[in-house]
């Protein structure tokens, strides 16, 4: 995939994170989630099996925040929420890829166009965080819902990247015992 590096390395450390956390034998410990693209060339939705772990954790002093990478076939997905409360409900990053495999080419066709929502502020950000986002800063806009169920999280999310691409979408994490 033709993915900027520092999505790539934000991505590849969040799925090590994701699963280096414990699996229960038999249990339903995977997230899911789903993301629908109103416009652009991509438009429609997108499924993600329950088969990742997602991180809710407390980093630091900080309050506990959550993150989460899925992948399946045509698409990634990648979340981060910083802080887990209602002052800093709509601080949140999206990053969506979804892969475009050329007619008739090899794994070597294979081209992805990349879908990001970045409202965190600076502030909330870790000292290499903010120097993978560089002189970008805060890019497009969101709101977002959060809610705990039983042994679960519910992330709904709205909004505009910065190229005007409206997206929502919604994650389950499962808590892992």
């Amino acid at each position: 995939m033709n993915m900027k590096p520092r999505v790539f390395c934000a991505v590849a450390a969040m799925l090590m994170a994701a699963r280096a956390l414990p699996q229960a034998a038999g249990a339903t410990t995977g997230s899911s989630a789903s993301v629908t693209l109103h416009s652009g060339p991509h438009k429609g939705k997108y499924d993600f099996a329950p088969t990742e772990a997602c991180v809710l954790a407390a980093f630091g002093k900080k309050p506990l925040g959550l993150s989460v990478v899925m992948s399946s076939r045509e698409s990634s997905l990648s979340i981060d929420v910083p802080n887990l409360d209602e002052k800093h409900a709509s601080e949140i990053q999206i990053v969506f890829i979804v892969a475009e495999k050329n007619a008739g080419a090899s794994a070597k066709g294979t081209t992805s166009t990349t879908y990001e929502i970045d409202t965190r502020p600076d502030a909330a950000l870790e000292e290499l965080q903010r120097a993978e986002r560089g002189r970008r800063g805060v890019t497009g806009k969101a709101t977002t819902t959060l809610m705990t169920q039983g042994n679960a999280t519910l992330l709904s999310f709205s909004g505009e990247t910065a190229q005007g691409v409206r997206m929502d979408g919604e994650v389950t994490c499962r808590k892992v015992e």
